[in-house]
């Protein structure tokens, strides 16, 4: 497609000289119709441009309220109707829409008991490596989380592997569940290790630190919570007011 000149003052001054020169009529007669065909198909390159971006601006607006409507219909236990709202979001072309869209039919899928379906959905956004890496770590806990009970043990050790060896906020669950898998191998050693990790772990909820380390003292693990560290100003008024000397 032709574009405008690049530099619109040297345009000008190019315009300006020539009707200097007392050859305005030669001008237009050789530049005038392609300069305005340029001109037009300028403006309408750039009012195309507006109007997609206009369209766009409005159809993130349409996949939000999309999005949160569904989420809307979830908190109000209606799965089908979550999932029915989101199909098109989960067969669009943005990626991280799309995932999210998948994410909502695999939980509406589960709290329905379709662990298949559920199951599948976590897998797709899981495997989608157009999608940010900490949503799609939430997916593969998701699935592995619907299919614990039917994969082999080694298998869901495997698929977490990359969880559990870097720290994360993934970290924590995935090493969970790796650790409920190592207990089904019998290698309650590994297992043991894995819960006194999490519950050593800072940023952990305490729930899950409280079932660690009783998880890691029912495999021969001392396993103590580490307690957050006061701050200056917490240790400051449990000290209580300065005594000053001389008073």
């Amino acid at each position: 497609m032709a574009l405008s000149p690049d530099n619109p003052d040297t345009f000008m001054r190019e315009v300006e000289d020539a009707v200097r020169a007392d050859s305005a009529q030669r001008f237009v007669r050789n530049f005038g119709r392609p300069l305005l065909a340029l001109l037009v198909i300028g403006l309408m390159a750039y009012g195309g441009w507006l109007f997609w971006q206009s369209r766009q601006a409005d159809e993130a607006g349409g996949r939000g309220r999309t999005f949160s409507s569904a989420l809307e219909a979830m908190g109000a236990e209606r799965p089908k109707a979550a999932s029915d709202q989101v199909n098109a979001l989960a067969r669009g072309d943005d990626p991280t829409y799309r995932a999210l869209a998948l994410m909502v039919q695999g939980n509406a899928a589960a709290a329905r008991g379709e662990a298949t379906t559920a199951s599948a959905r976590f897998g797709a956004v899981a495997n989608d490596t157009n999608v940010e890496q900490s949503l799609r770590n939430v997916a593969l806990l998701r699935q592995m989380l619907m299919e614990f009970e039917t994969l082999p043990p080694a298998t869901v050790i495997a698929r977490l592997r990359h969880l559990v060896a870097t720290p994360g906020p993934a970290f924590a669950s995935a090493a969970e569940l790796t650790a409920l898998a190592q207990m089904k191998l019998g290698n309650d050693r590994a297992a043991g290790l894995l819960f006194k990790r999490i519950a050593e772990t800072p940023g952990v909820s305490e729930s899950l630190k409280s079932r660690a380390v009783q998880m890691a003292g029912t495999l021969g693990v001392d396993a103590v919570a580490t307690p957050a560290a006061p701050n200056a100003q917490s240790t400051a008024r449990a000290a209580g007011p300065e005594t000053k000397t001389g008073e």
